[in-house]
């Protein structure tokens, strides 16, 4: 609490006049747990993550306005080249799979597990992200994983 406001009241005019957010958009992120390191976070990589990977300032937003908003930041830079090249995600599925609590999980679980869930259980990719982008995505694909022979 105490020092994510000390984060927003540091940045707030860093991250409205260097990189065009909105106040609401400030107080968005600093209101999550880990508040202060998301937004922290949302400062050094949003030009990267809008310059170099193409996202627009909402959709990072939309993935730091989470509890562990600074990983999942940090994961979309990361694995971002490896889902759209490699797996053929758009990066609008991409963003969707990051903008939930644990977005960080849910990118490195469809990583490592899309390939597997396409091939040998014959899902879509859509059908993968539509699994991942929720709360507890990772669970879910591991569970879907594990059930869907026996379910099926």
């Amino acid at each position: 609490g105490k020092q994510a406001l000390e984060t927003v009241q540091r940045l707030l005019p860093v991250l409205c006049q260097a990189h065009g957010l909105t106040p609401d958009q400030v107080v968005a992120i600093a209101r999550h747990d880990g508040g202060k390191q998301a937004l922290e976070t949302v400062q050094r990589l949003l030009p990267v993550l809008c310059q170099a990977h193409g996202l627009t300032p909402d959709q990072v937003v939309a993935i730091a306005s989470h509890d562990g908003g600074k990983q999942a930041l940090e994961t979309v830079q990361r694995l971002l080249p490896v889902l759209c090249q490699a797996h053929g995600l758009p990066p609008d599925q991409v963003v969707a799979i990051a903008s939930h609590d644990g977005g960080k999980q849910a990118l490195e679980t469809v990583q490592r597990l899309l390939p597997a869930l396409c091939q040998a259980h014959d899902l879509t990719r859509d059908q993968v992200v539509a699994i991942a982008s929720n709360g507890g995505g990772k669970q879910a694909l591991e569970t879907v994983q594990r059930l869907l022979p026996v379910l099926c």
